[in-house]
């Protein structure tokens, strides 16, 4: 009895053993496509200065942009899908968390205030008769809701929210606004950058919304 027991636990671990290093393999090869993703989305405004591997599906690209392009000390950290690690991939699959990618740089002038913007979306089926896809459902946009604690309201920040609004096929998840480094961070789906989508140029999106809040000084 005592045998088989330690005969199941080898298999056990030796099927995780298999999975980690089948996954990790796979995520490493990923990480190199992603790669390729950012220098053709980057091509022609920056090119890529160093990667650091964190772990098989995370890694921090640092850019080296050009000078006027409004960003400084950028880079983009990509969050694969831990596959490695069955429990974690399992938990990201049942709560549908995206592949992501975020951007994170200073600007020439840091921001007077702290703003953070949530790309929020809720499905909801309400007849059986509708399709599983949500993508083919029905949508309506509804007005942003701001939550400040500032007893005054800049005409500015209003214009940067509809900058933020009008990003949405950007797949832009996302936005922070702080006034200490990185003054600009932006979570945005990796699907953005996938080659071929039809995807909005994400540097342009980018420099669009940093130059709202360089022009607004909020």
């Amino acid at each position: 009895m005592l045998v088989e027991v330690f005969i199941y636990a080898a298999i056990v671990i030796l099927a995780l053993v298999a999975w980690y290093c089948g996954f990790s393999h796979y995520n490493r090869k990923r990480s190199r496509e992603v790669l390729k993703w950012i220098e053709a989305a980057f091509a022609g405004h920056g090119s890529l200065a160093g990667v650091h591997f964190r772990s098989p599906g995370r890694f921090l690209a640092h850019l080296k942009l050009r000078p006027n392009s409004c960003f400084q000390q950028a880079a983009i950290e990509v969050a694969l899908a831990q596959r490695e690690i069955p429990h974690r991939w399992l938990k990201s699959r049942i709560r549908r968390v995206p592949e992501s990618l975020t951007f994170e740089a200073d600007l020439e002038f840091a921001p007077m205030q702290v703003l953070e913007v949530h790309h929020e979306r809720w499905c909801g089926r309400t007849r059986r008769k509708f399709p599983d896809n949500a993508e083919t459902w029905p949508t309506q946009h509804v007005t942003p809701l701001v939550i400040t604690t500032r007893s005054d309201w800049q005409r500015e920040i209003s214009m940067m929210m509809s900058s933020i609004e009008a990003s949405r096929e950007s797949e832009i998840l996302n936005v922070s606004f702080r006034r200490s480094s990185p003054h600009f961070i932006a979570t945005i789906a990796l699907s953005a950058i996938r080659p071929n989508t039809g995807q909005t140029e994400l540097f342009s999106v980018l420099q669009e919304l940093a130059g709202s809040a360089s022009a607004s000084r909020f």
